[in-house]
């Protein structure tokens, strides 16, 4: 340990650049160590704020019940989670988070939707919730710190109307359900990449300065020391700065621990008290990361032992074989092309370990592969090129394993980063159904259709839709009530829209309409192999699930639908009533629905709509049909892997820069020569960035090339075709570019310096 901090100047330098490589790692293995307490207090938060009675009881109103129903809403793409509620006596429960229940008119907003609302551009959503704020959700109450969360306190709501319901407590646990085979194929695939690229990166960084220590391990061997003595030497040099790199990644994890409520990675953000580390799993980090600082040493040592005078010497060392190092990669597709070969293998413990074990097989082969593919290129390229070309090229001839040891980390983070895409793209898409297609007129390029139901009722439709037609934007507005009826032995629901004659004209081409009427509509193109209705009149049909029976009217005639009617509506027939045809049974069970038709010209129109629906009554819930519906867990996962994988990418970076920075540093007393020679600055910065910009590109070729490969076996085991997301596979591409070039600029003052005739002095 003592000789690790010989040396000087030079040796404190490496010995601190090895401790701060391992600590960034260890602070990001911490990291992963507290997923699983985030989780468990996510899923704490998640349970303690269910607001629906999942107990199958009646609860009668008294002075412990309160009403609540929801209210959710969206500005520009950001999902707002909304409560109205009203209370029901002076010990009704609160809601997590909420010290008092607000007032008829009152609101209370997250910090985050407070910082929104106050936030410049955010007039619409000011005008949407245009209540005064009485209070502010606290963190029991929300899921992270940067959700958007309104409690609206209410006024004459009735349990029962829409989706109002009773309450007489917050907060539900309930078992947790078994993850589908994909999502836990992903959630494998997610825990191997982003773990695999920090222990690539942990392995650099035990390394810096790499040829350094074997050139003084070598004269150590020449003078008489054993193997065992220049083993254990270089043992005790790596224990030291790993535990000094242990030390400060731990003081770098609570260090940014204080911040982590500032910080949201793709929509996902935690709590302070969320990163708290598993106990079991802190001191399985510190023991890994040291055993594998001493194995990486130990396998390293390979030269010194064998050949110290050609260590001495800078050797260029012997070609790399191939065989061996395609058979890492093989052995991970055997593994999960041939051994598991369906989604039931996952739910047993053995298909998860073969998957990890495939998974990490493959992954570390890019490590294995990419060296070769530097060396031959290096060996066919040299020769002939401008001299940054032929500087740099020497240099990786020389030292090819330090020119490809910083870039083994983002190659697997690449290649990890495009295994996950693959993968979530193919999960996303899913399997063909082989359902009918829906018939409808395709849209005009610019105008689309939007739904807004009044869950209270039909009653004011008819006065709320020229106040809707009247948003910029909106060209339409076609009020009517809507009514759900199931055959009483069960069967596909049929839709009923209520309306007097003058809005059912805008639905249907009528041949003529009084109150009393009733018409079949025929969608246009529509296939009457796929129509699954059927409509009888004086048939006895059931309102909703459970409610009361109702008769089918007289049916005057069958129409064709109007331009009117929205795209994307199903293949069936659709009865349009009068009043009078539908009777008081329908008239009181429909829901209130305006069909509006809009144009995108308009900037943020969407936002107009939502907001004037809001301001004429904030029960209205508005739909814009079209839009592709989230799986809610399949997104969660993606997210979480997505903030992983940018923690990692910048980790990597760091990675990049400080091999560089070695590099560099190892070669000053070269450059310097060069420099007093002649060499001017931009010929040496050149070669610097093509040390750089050379491996990433291969590594980032051989990455893509893996990754897909690793994605395909992993969507095949679950019976899912491989789609291909290419402007996703550009952008991971642009990051190693990107990464060459911030690389090299950021090492150019320590090049500048490296320059100067004081660099010629040589001890």
């Amino acid at each position: 340990m003592r000789f690790a901090l010989a040396g000087g100047r030079e040796g404190m330098v490496r010995t601190a650049l090895t401790a701060v490589g391992v600590g960034l790692g260890v602070a990001m293995l911490l990291l992963a160590a507290s997923v699983p307490t985030a989780r468990h207090h996510r899923d704490e938060r998640t349970h303690a704020r269910i607001d629906v009675n999942l107990d199958d009881r009646a609860i009668d109103a008294s002075d412990h019940t309160v009403l609540i129903s929801d209210i959710d809403t969206v500005f520009r793409g950001k999902e707002i989670r909304g409560r109205m509620v009203q209370q029901e006596g002076s010990a009704a429960p609160l809601p997590p988070g909420v010290r008092r229940l607000p007032r008829p008119g009152e609101m209370v907003v997250s910090p985050a939707l407070r910082r929104l609302l106050a936030s410049p551009g955010s007039h619409l959503l000011r005008e949407r919730l245009a209540h005064p704020v009485a209070g502010e959700v606290a963190d029991a109450g929300l899921l992270d710190p940067g959700e958007y969360v309104f409690y609206l306190g209410g006024s004459h709501m009735v349990e029962g109307v829409g989706d109002t319901r009773r309450l007489d407590h917050f907060g539900k646990a309930y078992p947790r359900k078994p993850l589908s085979p994909e999502l836990v194929l992903l959630g494998i695939a997610g825990i191997v990449v982003l773990l695999v690229p920090i222990g690539v990166f942990i392995a650099a960084a035990v390394r810096f300065g790499g040829e350094h220590r074997d050139r003084r391990l070598a004269a150590l061997r020449l003078v008489g020391a054993d193997r065992r003595t220049t083993a254990t030497v270089a043992a005790g040099e790596v224990a030291l700065s790993t535990l000094a790199g242990t030390a400060l990644g731990a003081v770098l994890f609570l260090t940014g621990r204080q911040f982590a409520g500032l910080v949201e990675i793709q929509g996902l953000g935690v709590f302070t008290e969320d990163l708290t580390p598993e106990p079991v799993l802190v001191p399985v980090t510190v023991v890994a990361v040291f055993m594998l600082g001493l194995l990486v040493t130990r396998l390293s040592m390979h030269k010194v032992v064998v050949e110290p005078l050609g260590v001495v010497r800078r050797s260029g060392g012997t070609t790399r074989r191939l065989w061996w190092r395609i058979a890492l990669p093989v052995l991970g597709l055997v593994l999960l092309r041939v051994i598991v070969q369906s989604p039931a293998g996952l739910r047993g413990g053995s298909g998860v370990v073969l998957v990890a074990v495939g998974m990490l097989a493959l992954l570390v082969g890019v490590t294995a592969v990419l060296p070769w593919a530097v060396d031959r290129l290096t060996r066919l390229c040299g020769g002939f090129g401008p001299l940054s070309w032929q500087l740099a090229l020497r240099r990786m001839q020389l030292s090819g394993e330090t020119a490809t040891r910083s870039v083994n980390g983002i190659a697997v983070a690449v290649a990890g980063a495009v295994a996950l895409q693959t993968l979530f793209t193919g999960l996303a898409h899913g399997p063909a159904d082989g359902a009918a297609p829906t018939a409808h007129r395709a849209p005009s390029s610019h105008t689309r259709t939007a739904v807004a139901r009044l869950a209270a009722g039909a009653g004011n439709t008819a006065a709320y839709a020229p106040v809707l037609a009247a948003t910029p934007g909106v060209r339409e507005a076609v009020g009517f009530a809507e009514l759900s009826v199931n055959p009483p032995d069960g069967g596909f629901t049929r839709t009923v829209r209520v309306a007097d004659c003058a809005q059912l004209r805008r639905l249907a081409s009528l041949p003529s309409c009084s109150d009393g009427d009733a018409f079949l509509t025929t969608p246009v193109g529509m296939d009457r192999a796929h129509d699954v209705t059927t409509w009888q009149a004086g048939m006895t049909l059931r309102v909703g699930a459970d409610g009361p029976g109702w008769r089918t009217p007289r049916i005057t005639a069958t129409v064709p639908v109007t331009s009117a009617d929205p795209p994307g509506d199903a293949a069936e027939r659709i009865l349009l009533a009068t009043p009078g045809a539908a009777g008081p049974t329908g008239m009181e069970d429909a829901v209130g629905t305006i069909r509006l038709t809009y144009t995108t010209t308009i900037e943020d129109v969407q936002d107009r709509i939502r907001t004037t629906a809001a301001r004429l009554d904030p029960s209205f819930a508005v739909d814009f049909p079209g839009r592709p519906e989230k799986d809610t867990a399949l997104d969660g996962i993606w997210r979480a892997l997505l903030a992983g994988v940018a923690a990692v990418l910048l980790l990597i970076a760091a990675s990049m820069l400080l091999g560089a920075l070695e590099q560099i540093r190892d070669r000053a007393r070269v450059l310097a020569v060069l420099s007093a020679f002649g060499t001017r600055r931009r010929t040496l910065a050149g070669s610097v960035l093509w040390q750089t910009a050379l491996p990433v590109g291969l590594g980032l070729l051989v990455a893509g090339l893996t990754g897909t490969t690793l994605g395909g076996a992993l969507l095949g085991i679950v019976g899912r075709p491989m789609v291909h997301d290419w402007s996703a596979l550009l952008a991971t591409a642009g990051i190693g570019a990107v990464a060459s070039v911030g690389v090299t600029l950021l090492t150019l003052p320590t090049l500048w310096r490296s320059t100067r005739p004081q660099g010629l002095r040589h001890e």
